[in-house]
């Protein structure tokens, strides 16, 4: 009788595991990626997200990538389709889809700059208190934190002034509504103050940060003052500024990801800016400051330059 029972164990333990297999799959829930098919970089950018939300094993992620004659209506289909009822959405063509999907789906916006408006996602906004942590690696003498902005970054600098209190800076902000009161403020602040114990942050704000006009002269300024600026956009590290962060597109993913299986249709819609960064260092900029690193630091930096 027990070498009749022991001739059937590797039956039994291979139906055991099909079983366990059927449970899970059908305990995996499946979660819809939606953006739209755009020009390299950008779309490589896309990619690398879902390949981040692929990593997280126990969600099935369907991507759709969408051509410029897209239809919402057969956006919907497929994802009624593929049953998928959770969805994130990746650029500015995702974001216009978020806002038109029934009501039915939860969604998820992320890949773009976003401010609270009844749609929950991640924004690229870098998160103030990861900067501000950053700011105290690489400018240790600084305790003071300027910056100004736009109407649409009000949330974000609420965040800030708290982040920024916590870890022990007097943070000054001030909301403008034109570049041309942005370049009075920063005019302003190089007539008052000199020297490294000061920093300008940049956020992501097309009044207060525009490439062409803001930056060059923030640089000059700063440059002159031996003042620090710092900023949420990635290229500036390469152009001047002490310090920039840009996206860690595959751990992206997986908060976003992560965010939208926490949803659900019951939860008020929330923002929140990214912690999903990595760093970029202006060596050169430093040495200005009088600011060195040791050996072991710049390998910590993801980026530096000059290259």
């Amino acid at each position: 009788m027990e070498r009749y029972l022991r001739s059937f164990t590797p039956l039994i333990s291979a139906l055991f595991g099909l079983f366990a297999l059927t449970l899970q799959a059908h305990a995996q829930e499946t979660v819809g990626i939606v953006y739209a098919k755009v020009r390299e970089p950008y779309l490589s950018v896309f990619r690398q997200i879902v390949k981040g939300a692929e990593t997280q094993q126990e969600y099935k992620v369907v991507s759709i990538e969408l051509n410029k004659n897209y239809d919402v209506n057969q956006v919907v289909t497929e994802l009624k389709t593929n049953n998928i009822k959770k969805v994130v959405t990746l650029g500015r063509t995702g974001y216009k889809i978020a806002k038109t999907l029934p009501r039915d789906f939860i969604t998820v916006a992320g890949a773009i700059p976003i401010s609270p408006n009844g749609l929950s996602g991640i924004s690229l906004e870098s998160d103030p208190e990861q900067l501000f942590d950053y700011l105290k690696i690489t400018a240790p003498k600084v305790s003071n934190i300027y910056v100004a902005y736009s109407a649409t970054n009000q949330w974000l600098i609420d965040i800030a002034e708290e982040k920024a209190t916590e870890k022990g800076f007097v943070f000054q902000s001030k909301k403008v509504d034109s570049i041309a009161e942005a370049i009075a403020y920063y005019k302003n602040l190089f007539e008052q103050f000199n020297g490294n114990q000061h920093a300008i942050w940049l956020p992501l704000d097309k009044v207060t940060s525009s490439d062409k006009i803001i930056l060059p002269f923030v640089l000059e300024g700063s440059w002159a003052k031996q003042m620090v600026i710092f900023s949420s956009k990635p290229s500036h590290a390469s152009r001047g500024v002490l310090f920039s962060t840009y996206p860690d597109n595959v751990e992206l993913g997986k908060k976003l990801l992560t965010m939208v299986s926490r949803l659900d249709n019951t939860k008020q819609s929330y923002v929140k800016p990214s912690n999903a960064i990595s760093l970029a260092v202006n060596l050169r900029t430093a040495a200005h400051l009088g600011i060195k690193y040791s050996s072991d630091q710049e390998k910590s930096f993801e980026l530096t330059f000059p290259e």
